[in-house]
């Protein structure tokens, strides 16, 4: 169980850093509004939205495993020293 959470961790930690150094090379210019922007721009838009909400997502998912991993590992030293 502790291998799973480390590489739940893992994995979404890098998923995070990848989608933020995609969204950092490929969409350097991209504004979060603009009140003039054509159809070329909007589509970049949205889909630098989409990059940026996944690497939000996937931080969040890696916090949550490194949270609960702690949790877990916490009650075993507990009942471990118990006994």
């Amino acid at each position: 169980m502790i291998r799973r959470f480390l590489i739940l961790i893992g994995a979404s930690a890098m998923l995070a850093a990848l989608a933020v150094l995609v969204c950092q090379l490929v969409f350097p210019d991209v504004l979060p509004y603009a009140v003039d922007e054509n159809a070329q721009q909007a589509w970049r838009r949205q889909l630098a939205f989409l990059v940026t909400t996944v690497a939000w997502l996937s931080a969040e998912v890696s916090v949550v495993g490194a949270v609960a991993l702690a949790a877990l590992l916490w009650r075993e030293r507990r009942v471990s020293v118990r006994h």
